[in-house]
C-alpha cells in the first residue's frame, strides 16, 4: 500500500495568505492529520475552535468514546501526545473528499488509509465539521470510524460474501503459498478439495448476510455474542480434522484459520456437556486442530493405542462415528 503524509497538493494552500475555499478545508484537515502523527500539540490544537461546542467522536474495534468540549477533548489529546508520545502513526493517505459549504460553516466526508510504526495498516472513514473564525477555516467536529484489518489476527483473512480477498498480511499470503488444505485461486479463497471448497464457499456466502449493521446488530441480539464459528471441512489425509473459524465484523468476513482461543473454549463447554475426561478431551484438542492420531500420540506422549482407546470413548459418549462429524459436535455446542 502506497502512502503519503501528505493529501492532493492541488488543494493544499502554499501560502500564508487566507484561503476559503476547498482548498483551505481540506488544508485544516490535513494539517490536524499531521499534527496529531508527528505528536505536535501545539499545531493540532491551532486547527479546532476552541470553546464547549466542540466534539470528538471514535468508533472503532476496541469499542466508542466521545469527548465533548475543548477542555476535555485537549486535556486527553495533550496526555496522549505530550505524555504518550503519540499515536505511532508514520504515513497517511487523505482521499475521495466530499465538501459542502455555506457562509461560515462547511460538512467535509472522506476516506484515510495510515500506516503504523510496527508496519500494520488500518482504513478510516471519517466526518469533520469546521467554522470559519476569523477569516481562517477551525475543526469544531470529529466523527472517526476505523477499519483495522489486521488487528484481527497475523493468519487471518478478509474477504467479501463471494470469497474474494479484500485483505490479508503479507505473512498470510506467504502461508496460503504452502498451506495443505487451502489456496487463493484467481484472488478468492478455495479449498483444494472439491468437497470441502463446497462447503467453504456456502459458509462464505452464509455469512455475507450479516454484513448488513443491522442483520449482524440482531444475530447478536438473539445469540448473546459476536458472529464467529469454526466450520469444519473434513478429515485430513493424515487423519486430522480440517477446521476454519469464520467471523463476521466491520461489514466483512474474516478466515482464521491457524485456531483460536474459541476452540479450546468451545471444546471446555462440550468436556462438560459430555462428561469428557481430560484424556479424551486432549485428543479431541488435537484432532479439532487438525492433528493426525499418531501425530497426537507423539505430542501427548502415550501410545498409539492410547490415543484410539480414547477416541472410542469419545464415539460412545457422542454417539458419532467419524472424526470430522465429533469435532463438528463438539464444537458446535459452546
Amino acid at each position: 500500500m502506497n502512502l503519503m503524509s501528505s493529501t492532493r497538493s492541488d488543494l493544499v494552500p502554499t501560502t500564508g495568505e487566507p484561503d476559503n475555499g476547498e482548498a483551505a478545508i481540506i488544508a485544516v484537515i490535513h494539517s490536524e492529520t499531521k499534527a496529531f502523527m508527528d505528536a505536535d500539540f501545539e499545531a493540532w490544537a491551532v486547527c479546532w475552535v476552541q470553546d464547549e461546542r466542540a466534539k470528538n467522536v471514535f468508533v472503532s474495534s476496541i469499542g466508542r468514546s466521545v469527548i465533548s468540549g475543548w477542555q476535555e477533548i485537549a486535556a486527553q489529546m495533550r496526555h496522549a501526545l505530550v505524555e504518550e508520545g503519540g499515536c505511532g502513526m508514520v504515513r497517511f493517505h487523505q482521499e475521495n473528499f466530499q465538501i459542502s459549504m455555506g457562509e461560515e460553516i462547511a460538512w467535509v466526508a472522506f476516506e484515510q488509509t495510515a500506516e503504523d510504526k510496527d508496519g500494520g495498516t488500518w482504513k478510516s472513514f471519517e466526518t469533520r465539521i469546521l467554522e470559519r473564525v476569523k477569516g481562517r477555516w477551525k475543526l469544531v467536529y470529529i466523527l472517526f470510524m476505523e477499519q483495522h484489518y489486521d488487528r484481527i489476527a497475523k493468519d487471518a483473512l478478509c474477504v467479501d460474501e463471494k470469497g474474494q480477498i479484500v485483505w490479508a498480511s503479507p505473512e498470510t499470503l506467504d502461508t496460503l503459498k504452502r498451506h495443505p488444505h487451502l489456496t487463493v485461486s484467481a484472488g478468492r479463497i478455495r479449498a483444494r478439495k472439491g468437497s470441502w471448497d463446497k462447503a467453504l464457499q456456502s459458509s462464505i456466502a452464509q455469512s455475507g448476510q450479516y454484513h448488513d449493521f443491522f442483520e449482524l446488530w440482531r444475530f447478536t441480539q438473539e445469540t448473546g455474542g459476536p458472529f464467529h464459528y469454526p466450520v469444519v471441512l473434513g478429515e485430513s489425509d493424515e487423519g486430522g480434522v480440517v477446521v476454519v473459524h469464520i467471523s463476521v465484523r466491520d461489514s466483512a468476513t474474516y478466515l482464521l484459520f491457524g485456531g483460536d482461543g474459541s476452540l479450546d473454549r468451545r471444546l471446555a463447554v462440550a468436556q462438560a456437556v459430555f462428561g469428557l475426561s481430560d484424556g479424551q478431551l486432549r485428543v479431541a484438542r488435537n484432532i479439532a486442530y487438525g492433528v493426525g492420531l499418531k501425530e497426537a500420540a507423539e505430542v501427548l506422549g502415550v501410545s498409539i493405542n492410547t490415543v484410539r482407546t480414547h477416541l472410542t470413548r469419545l464415539y460412545e459418549k457422542t454417539g458419532v462415528s467419524s472424526q470430522t462429524a465429533l469435532v463438528r459436535l463438539l464444537l458446535s455446542v459452546g
